[in-house]
């Protein structure tokens, strides 16, 4: 099954859940979230493993892939190792040193929550091969992202620009063979919230990689460099491979820096005119009260 099927079968689960009402509590079980929306990421990973996907939380998923490394008789240092060479397992944009470490011990601390990692990229990740260990590469990052429709917002964050222009250079110069396996997706949740239950209105699935970047309606640059957009605002090409996409975004990140620094150092240069302009004033005032004394 090719990810494009995979995805009109997730869009086919999830458009059911249109129209349904959730108890906001079940949505808080995850401490998570942003401050446009409520936390809908295990509602969505439950809704999913509802519909038959292999489902998982985030940091779920990295203690399943170690446990089966354990079972397979892998050392802490060879299951570093092999996670290090995963797509999703490059540096910390996924997975955090704190993670990796809990998935480790989990049966010395005796701990069965693992940490969750408010940096990383994914907020769930859809399991589709058969084996984790044999496929461990065949996932999908998704990033869950909430609105409720009756408080409007500007365009929320939903990734660092930066971040992943270095993610997409890190795993070009290191790992280029496995690119085509790199997949994001956002899903869009929009609700209405009353009396302690939120209605789900819309819900909407874009892939990150396909998205038109000239479209993006703003890079913060004075707020981490992240990308605001709502989900269901999202425009795709359905031509766009990974390479075009991040090639046009980081033309298109140079082209909006370009424009913020000089922007900055428009309203730099005026504070600064302006401050002359007022020291010299302030100067020739004095000189004159002082004569006059």
């Amino acid at each position: 099954m090719n990810l494009l099927e995979i995805r009109r079968m997730v869009e086919s689960c999830l458009s059911t859940a249109k129209g349904q009402v959730v108890n906001d509590v079940a949505i808080m079980s995850r401490a998570s979230g942003s401050a446009s929306g409520l936390p809908f990421e295990e509602w969505t990973k439950n809704k999913l493993n509802e519909c038959g996907f292999k489902t998982f939380l985030q940091e779920e998923y990295l203690l399943e892939v170690v446990r089966e490394l354990k079972e397979k008789g892998h050392s802490n240092s060879q299951i570093e190792r092999i996670i290090r060479d995963t797509w999703w397992g490059t540096s910390n944009y996924m997975i955090s040193r704190n993670q990796l470490n809990h998935a480790f011990n989990q049966h010395a601390l005796n701990q069965n929550d693992p940490p969750a990692y408010q940096q990383s990229i994914a907020d769930i990740i859809l399991f589709y091969g058969n084996d984790l260990v044999d496929n461990i590469n065949d996932i999908v990052a998704i990033n869950v992202k909430s609105h409720n429709l009756d408080r409007p917002s500007r365009d929320p964050n939903i990734i660092s620009a930066k971040r992943i222009i270095d993610y997409m250079k890190d795993i070009l110069e290191t790992k280029p063979s496995i690119i085509d396996k790199v997949n994001l997706w956002f899903i869009g949740i929009y609700y209405r919230q009353s009396s302690g239950y939120a209605s789900i209105e819309e819900i909407y699935i874009k892939d990150f990689f396909r998205l038109d970047v000239k479209k993006i309606p703003t890079i913060n640059f004075d707020a981490a460099i992240q990308i605001q957009w709502h989900v269901k605002d999202m425009v795709e090409l359905e031509s766009q491979d990974k390479l075009t996409f991040i090639e046009s975004l980081a033309e298109e990140f140079n082209k909006r820096w370009v424009e913020f620094v000089d922007r900055r150092t428009a309203s730099i240069e005026e504070t600064l005119n302006t401050l002359r302009t007022l020291i010299k004033k302030y100067r020739n005032k004095k000189t004159l009260f002082d004569y006059m004394v």
